[in-house]
This record gives structure tokens, C-alpha cells and sequence, in this order.
């Protein structure tokens, strides 16, 4: 009897099972570059962005539904002044977004390639600090092919096992020297998936399956070794439930091949969200019904009191650092114009890279189109501006023919002079380069490959067999834009500067208690570009 009424109770138990529904909610934030509050550390405009006010957000939909896993896509420690004061000025205060993320119950963070530009050894402080797991199933150890961070975890959610893979993009030899990763290697992430994801499939045997992955949507089918991957990913390996993805910035939800993909907007613009109905038939969970979403902060939104709490003491010591005063400055840099003429701004830029290497010219790429110094009195915090990442400055030898071929392919980021849309949607602004040294004309009513015309050095029509030696950044050095490739450049800088591009503009602008720039920028654009066709847009 009582061996019948045991096999009853499980009889019960596994029918009370069928047809039970749940739904779990994955929340993700990715490339908050250190973002807290909701200002713009530059201009302290207001911005509806930051940990504090995607914080509350996340509070507010983990209270709505306790079956929440939340996740990072990456690019999280490194952006912000506050990220660059913490590592080199206060190394033993806490690093402050990983303190957020810790109050607030994070389960894993894909690493990003900007987790690299202060070094391997700070992004293990940082992986020490974190109360989450660092994943990164494509970074291998070199000299032994093992793994150097873990490649997923399992997580339970209520009654359902999700596992979470994570995966960095490839391109991280492109954004940093070899000394920030010195020992890694980063593989293909489809190739990796391919073998990694049904190995855990059939061994760990999860409700759910998420890859977490600091890499955007790519193109498909594309290729092996792309920077952008999550269309290929899907297409080439079954068994993906859900995309967290980053890297890119941009907003991001939709459904490709019925698999959710989410990109939470960077800097907290908006909180990244896939809901997943399960029902549970013939003792297996199956989801019926899949939602990606996006969730933003507005002027309504109000602060997380404990993000503030946590970050109050690095924060007030980063804005002493801002405000330090810089120079005078004779005449306003602006770089709103930029693109289309000679610019004060970027001839900055110029003098910094000529000075700073003796190179005979220098590659300089567009300064953010929205910064604006005024003259007078300056600090810091506007010259950080204009250089917010860790690129140094090297020099390259090139000849007069890459030298064309180099602006030729930064003139590929224009449109046609009659087009109604003059910059392509698909090139950054830093990624349009400009030369000192050399005089040119850049004719956007010719074709792509053609545009550059009258290019001379000192007077004279350049000769395409000369080399020179040309300031870049190391981003630009390393392959960053594309330039590099397009002028079949398979050589090695001649020159590093031990110290950030940034940090020589600092010791430029600091050197001179009155700041005025000579011009060294010329080129011109053809036909002229009215400037109130920019404001249009």
C-alpha cells in the first residue's frame, strides 16, 4: 500500500507539471562606458541616460517579475573620466560601475574590447571586484589554447535552467596595442559557438540558451574573423534562444529567424529586454512566446539613491580633476564643421600628433561634430572632450601613393554633392580622416576612388614614390576605419608615444597659458558646402 501510494503522489506531481506556464524575463544593459549620471559629463547638459536612472528601471521590472536574469553586453569600464581617474589617479577606490552592478544583482557581463585599454591586469581587478561572472568563450590563452575567462554559466529562474554564453568580438588587436592583451588570443565567435553551444546543449541540457555578446548584427552570411556577427551566429548554429548583444550602439529589438535579439542603447539610453513565455508539456519546457524591448529612462525617471551613494567620493574626485583649469584660449574651437572645412579643432589635433612624434605629416580624424570650446578661459574637462578613448599616437612610413589612397578612402564617408544625404550612414565621424602637411581638394562629384585632386607637398605635386612619415593614431595603425587595408599598409609604426593622445593634447594645451592655433589644415571641398544644409539635418 504504501509503495502504491508513492507511485500516486509522483503520478500527481508529474501531472500537476503539464501544462504549468512561467515566463522569465532577461534585463541587459551593454557599453555604459561608465556612465552614472543622467548629464553629459561635457557640456552638463541633461541626458536621459546613466546608471542611475536605468538602475530604478531595473529595479522597477525585477519587482514586476522576480524571474529576472540580468546581464551586461560589455564595454563597461572604460569611457568616462571617472573610469580614467579611478585607474591612474585612485587605484584603490573601487572601480564604480562594478560596484553598481554588484548592488544590483547582475549574474554575467560579456567583456568588451574597451575592457582592454587600461590593460589585462586592471580588467582582472575588475573581474575580481565583480560579484558576476566575466565571460568570453573566444579568448583563449596563446601559448596553450585554453580559455582565459569562463564561457558561459547556468543560471535558475524559477523553475527554468538558463544557460548564458558570452563571446567577445574578434576585433580587439584592432581597438589596442599588443601590450593590453599581451598572452591572448581572440577567435572566430561563430567557429567557437559552433562547438561550444551544442556541447552544452547536450551536456548541461537548459531550458533556455542566451548568448551574451559584445558584437552587433553583421551582415549574413559574412565571414570568418567579422566584427559584427549575430545574424551569421544564427544563421550557422542552432539551439540560440535569445540574443543580448552590444558593441555597436545602437537600439536594438527585433526578431530574426523567430530568435529575439535585444541591443540595449548604449549609455544607459535605454534598458534592453526579452520576455520568454515557457509552458512545460510532456516534462519538457517549451517557450511559446518571445518579446525583445527596449525600456528608456525619461525626465521622470528618478535617481537610484544607492547607484549615487556608491559612486559619491570618485565621482566628486573626478570633477575636481575636470576642473582644472587648462589655458586661455584666443579663438573658439568648434567642431561642427569640421567635415567640410579646415577646422581649428582638428588642426589642434594636427600639432598635438606633429609635436609630439617630428613626423613630416599627420592623419587626424574628426573630433565629435557636437564639441564646442568657447574662447577664454578653459579646464580640462573640454579638451577631454575631444579625445575620450586611450589611442596613443605612432608613426607610419608611407609613400605619396598611400598617402592619396588614405584620403581617398576617408573621402568614401561622403555622399555625392547632389545627394540629399551628404555623410553615409554607415561611417562614424571618426572614421573621416584629415591631413596636414600635404595641400588637397576633395571633389565629391567625382567618383569614390577619384576624389582627391591637386595633392601637393610644399608646393609641389606629390611624388607617389616618396615615403613620409605620418602621425596616426594607434587605433587608425591597428586596421581601426579600414585605412590601413585600403592603402595596402603591411608594415610596423617606426614610433609609439608612451603617453595617451589624450594626455599629450593635455601637456600641449598646458604648456601655453594663451592658446592660439596656427592653421596647418589645407585642403578645401568642392562644390562648397553651405553650412545651413548641415543644420538641416
Amino acid at each position: 500500500m504504501r509503495l502504491q501510494a508513492l507511485g500516486l503522489s509522483v503520478l500527481i506531481s508529474i501531472f500537476s507539471l503539464q501544462g504549468q506556464e512561467i515566463q522569465i524575463q532577461i534585463l541587459s544593459t551593454t557599453d555604459m562606458h561608465g556612465r552614472i549620471l543622467p548629464t553629459d559629463t561635457y557640456s552638463l547638459q541633461p541626458m536621459n541616460h546613466g546608471w542611475a536612472k536605468i538602475a530604478t528601471l531595473i529595479k522597477e521590472e525585477r519587482a514586476k517579475n522576480p524571474n529576472t536574469i540580468l546581464l551586461d553586453a560589455g564595454d563597461t569600464i572604460q569611457g568616462e573620466p571617472i573610469n580614467y581617474v579611478k585607474t591612474f589617479i585612485y587605484p584603490d577606490l573601487p572601480e564604480p560601475s562594478i560596484e553598481i552592478m554588484n548592488a544590483l544583482g547582475y549574474q554575467a557581463m560579456a567583456i568588451g574590447n574597451h575592457e582592454y585599454n587600461f590593460g589585462l591586469e586592471n580588467l582582472r581587478q575588475a573581474q575580481k571586484q565583480a560579484k558576476f561572472s566575466f565571460l568570453s568563450a573566444n579568448t583563449l590563452v596563446e601559448k596553450t589554447g585554453r580559455p582565459a575567462f569562463d564561457g558561459y554559466r547556468i543560471f535558475l529562474s524559477g523553475n527554468i535552467k538558463v544557460a548564458v554564453v558570452g563571446f567577445i568580438t574578434p576585433w580587439v588587436p584592432k581597438w589596442d596595442e599588443p601590450s593590453k592583451y599581451s598572452g591572448l588570443k581572440f577567435e572566430d565567435i561563430v567557429q567557437t559557438a559552433k562547438i561550444l553551444i551544442p556541447k552544452i546543449k547536450n551536456q548541461e541540457k537548459p531550458d533556455l540558451l542566451i548568448v551574451l555578446i559584445h558584437s552587433g548584427l553583421g551582415e549574413s552570411p559574412g565571414n570568418i574573423g567579422d566584427e559584427n556577427v549575430v545574424l551569421r551566429l544564427i544563421d550557422q548554429v542552432s539551439g540560440i534562444d535569445g540574443v543580448v548583444s552590444g558593441h555597436t550602439h545602437q537600439p536594438i529589438a527585433q526578431l530574426y529567424k523567430n530568435v529575439p535579439i535585444v541591443q540595449a542603447h548604449a549609455y544607459g539610453k535605454a534598458l534592453g529586454k526579452i520576455t520568454f513565455n515557457l509552458t512545460r508539456l510532456s516534462g519538457k519546457w517549451s517557450v511559446t512566446r518571445r518579446v525583445p524591448s527596449l525600456l528608456s529612462p525619461t525626465d521622470q525617471t528618478p535617481l537610484d539613491s544607492q547607484s549615487l551613494a556608491l559612486t559619491e567620493k570618485i565621482r566628486e574626485l573626478t570633477e575636481r580633476y575636470l576642473d582644472t583649469p587648462a589655458t586661455n584660449l584666443i579663438t573658439p574651437l568648434n567642431a561642427q564643421w569640421s567635415r567640410i572645412e579646415p577646422s581649428s579643432i582638428i588642426d589642434l589635433v594636427h600639432l598635438v600628433q606633429l609635436k609630439s612624434t617630428g613626423a613630416e605629416l599627420s592623419a587626424a580624424s574628426c573630433v565629435f561634430p557636437k564639441v564646442y570650446i568657447p574662447k577664454g578661459p578653459t579646464s580640462i574637462r573640454q579638451f577631454y572632450a575631444m579625445n575620450p578613448y586611450e589611442d596613443k599616437i605612432v608613426t607610419l612610413k608611407l609613400t605619396g601613393a598611400q598617402v592619396k589612397l588614405w584620403l581617398e578612402h576617408s573621402a568614401t564617408a561622403y555622399g555625392f554633392s547632389y545627394e540629399p544625404n551628404l555623410f553615409k550612414k554607415d561611417v562614424p565621424f571618426y572614421n573621416i580622416d584629415f591631413m596636414a602637411g600635404v595641400g588637397y581638394t576633395i571633389d565629391i562629384s567625382r567618383e569614390e576612388g577619384d576624389r582627391i585632386q591637386s595633392l601637393s607637398y610644399q608646393g609641389n605635386p606629390i611624388d607617389p614614390k616618396r615615403v613620409f612619415t605620418v602621425a596616426v593614431t594607434t587605433y587608425r595603425a591597428l586596421g581601426g576605419g579600414g585605412f590601413t587595408k585600403a592603402v595596402n599598409f603591411d608594415g610596423e609604426p617606426i614610433f609609439i608615444s608612451s603617453q595617451s593622445k589624450r594626455n599629450l593634447l593635455f601637456k600641449y594645451v598646458l604648456e601655453r597659458p594663451n592658446l592660439m592655433i596656427p592653421q596647418v589644415s589645407s585642403w578645401k571641398m568642392i562644390p562648397m558646402i553651405d553650412r545651413g544644409r548641415l543644420l538641416t539635418k
